[in-house]
């Protein structure tokens, strides 16, 4: 299991966000940190980037990250619309 490391970014972003979509992308962030390549998850990598990763939660919201062998490294999560138009590294 990997450690679940929160950008500054990710921590406001979360903040933002309904109570229901919080539930369900921390479900998502522990499946994550359990198998970062879970199928059941569908991650795509960013094009553009190099090592950043998208995963959807819940239907409209979108958490982008990275990893290492020990860590989990929590970037970004917003709207679909929202979470591209922005640097997101």
């Amino acid at each position: 299991m990997r450690k679940i490391l929160k950008t500054t970014r990710f921590s406001k972003d979360i903040q933002n966000l309904s109570s229901d979509v919080q539930k369900v992308a921390w479900r998502v962030v522990l499946l994550l940190s359990k198998n970062v390549l879970n199928k059941r998850l569908a991650i795509k990598k960013l094009e553009g980037y190099k090592g950043i990763w998208r995963v959807k939660v819940k239907k409209d919201y979108r958490l982008i990250f990275t990893f290492d062998k020990e860590n989990l490294y929590l970037l970004r999560i917003k709207h679909r619309k929202e979470i591209y138009k922005r640097r997101i590294d």
